[in-house]
């Protein structure tokens, strides 16, 4: 049987086991498996072959018994030009423990040791592997995006391969712990790079793998992105509301995800809300390292969260010099700076002195223009999304030459896209 005769396969006994089953729609195997359906869908359409994780959920849900597990197990081992198991040795060996001759148990035994041995990556490669994430996490603020997504897209498709083998409890571990934070990683360049959609398929699995592992910070970084996501589409409710879904924030990311918490109030215009979450932002404040996952949230950021906040339950004159201290801060920072959130922070404060009680228009089309120096190398989608929600605002004054110089340089300047 040929590959694609072979995916065809599974993909038909996942259907039918899934309807012996009694689970009528994708929806349903769904919920059960808490899996994306989307990712169901192709693999019940035989378009891809499913990852373990996918295939061991769908596995348990459907009572398959670990065929579904074999046979997805068939089909890498024959990509690997690994020897395939006889089905009918395997068979008569299963047969033959029932009937106590331990003999069989030696050549299965024999077979899953070869199996595990020929699987495991070899202990340097897994050092570099964990290695190169705590690099990515290291450089992740200051690397454009368009060049961090191939290298960590190259880790993320070699943990996935790793896993789908049989691996040593051990490895396997440190392979889940691995495949979770770089497919955060990959969630938070998709959605830098506009990509809402894969983004969020991403942080689902990050999140199923982070539950494995129990990692605390991948949680609640998984958390920040799904509220995230929410908030650019301007579900803010749903962006405050996701975080009830997840274990209390570790100290690491209670700054940040409190942040999230308050600029999503402040569009719901709960303010009382809001300003609590921005107290509790301060309060936990923090300048460790990265980790890998979020950010930690340091003042520089805090000041820009502020500002944005306070503007949009209608307190201007207070954001503006919060949107200052930010600027400032990530002025100081110079090359150690996020470009990301110094371009927020620039943002915020254009649209302070735009709604000012005497707008400076001017003024705020010179900080447009920053803007774009600043992010030059390093656009973003939400940062490319703001400065052109402040160029409509600036409308009325598009006959100013600043206000036109700004305009054009937002129309030449590159857009970010997923590269890969």
């Amino acid at each position: 049987m040929d590959d694609d005769a072979a995916v065809a396969h599974l993909a038909g006994r996942i259907r039918g086991l899934r309807l012996a089953a009694d689970i009528r729609s994708l929806a349903e195997l769904a919920r059960r498996t808490n899996l994306d359906r989307a990712g169901i869908s192709r693999a019940e359409g035989g378009q891809l072959l499913p990852s373990d994780v996918v295939i061991r959920a769908i596995d348990t849900a459907v009572g398959a018994g670990g065929e579904l597990v074999e046979l997805r197990a068939q089909i890498y081992r024959a990509r690997l030009g690994m020897e395939p198991r006889e089905d009918a040795d395997s068979t008569d060996r299963r047969q033959m423990l029932g009937a106590g001759a331990f003999a069989a148990v030696a050549a299965l035994a024999a077979d899953t040791s070869r199996d595990i041995s020929r699987a495991d990556p070899d202990p340097l490669t897994l050092v570099t592997i964990e290695d190169d994430i705590e690099r990515f996490a290291a450089v992740y603020a200051t690397t454009p995006h368009a060049m961090l997504v191939h290298q960590v897209e190259r880790r993320w498709i070699q943990v996935d391969s790793a896993l789908m083998a049989r691996t040593s409890l051990a490895v396997h571990h440190r392979l889940i712990a691995a495949a979770g934070r770089l497919s955060y990683l990959v969630s938070r360049l998709a959605f830098n790079l506009g990509d809402f959609a894969t983004a969020r398929h991403l942080a689902v699995l990050a999140g199923q793998y982070a539950e494995q592992t129990q990692d605390a910070v991948l949680l609640a970084s998984v958390a920040g992105m799904h509220s995230g996501i929410a908030y650019y589409r301007r579900r803010y409710d749903v962006a405050v509301a996701v975080f009830d879904e997840y274990p209390p924030d570790p100290p690491y990311l209670q700054a940040r995800n409190a942040a999230y918490r308050a600029r999503a109030y402040g569009r719901l215009g709960n303010a009382p809300a809001a300003r609590a979450e921005l107290a509790s932002m301060h309060r936990c404040l923090t300048d460790d390292p990265p980790q890998p996952g979020d950010l930690p949230l340091g003042e520089a950021a805090a000041g820009m969260f502020t500002a944005s906040t306070l503007g949009s339950i209608g307190e201007g004159i207070e954001a503006e010099p919060w949107a200052r201290r930010s600027v400032a801060a990530h002025e100081a920072a110079g090359p150690r700076a996020n470009r990301e959130e110094w371009g927020h922070a620039l943002l915020t404060l254009a649209t302070a002195l735009i709604h000012r009680e005497r707008p400076e228009p001017e003024e705020a089309a010179r900080v447009g223009v920053k803007v774009l120096d600043v992010v030059d190398g390093h656009p973003t989608h939400t940062v490319s999304q703001r400065a052109g929600e402040m160029l409509g605002m600036l409308a009325d004054h598009r006959s100013l030459p600043v206000v036109a110089d700004f305009r054009e340089r937002l129309a030449a300047a590159p857009r970010p896209a997923l590269t890969t």
